[in-house]
């Protein structure tokens, strides 16, 4: 089950989408569903990443297929900033996901 927030990983863009609830998430993931690619992942605030793709809406990431590491997500979180040009990425560092999400959260 996706804990939330979970942050849109969209392949071949570097920033992030920040979905809070899982409203939140239906709104982006119908605005986006049709341009979702095979890559396309939301990852959860466990780091649990499911795979997006255009589907009827109750089976929408419904089983996880691969855990990202706080490192692998810290390292999407600088990029993510670092493509937005708002802070020095090496500064960013957490001691957890949720607190990462968090960075997300206040910078949009």
């Amino acid at each position: 089950m996706i804990q939330f927030p979970a942050i849109f990983k969209l392949s071949g863009q570097d920033e992030l989408l920040l979905s809070e609830t899982q409203s939140n998430f239906m709104q982006h993931y119908q605005l986006q569903q049709s341009y979702l690619l095979p890559d396309d992942l939301l990852i959860d605030s466990t780091g649990q990443a499911y795979s997006l793709k255009p589907c009827p809406l109750e089976t929408v990431a419904t089983k996880a297929v691969k855990e990202f590491s706080l490192q692998e997500l810290t390292a999407l979180v600088q990029t993510h900033f670092f493509a937005s040009a708002q802070t020095c990425v090496t500064k960013i560092q957490a001691p957890d996901i949720k607190t990462l999400f968090s960075l997300l959260k206040h910078s949009s």
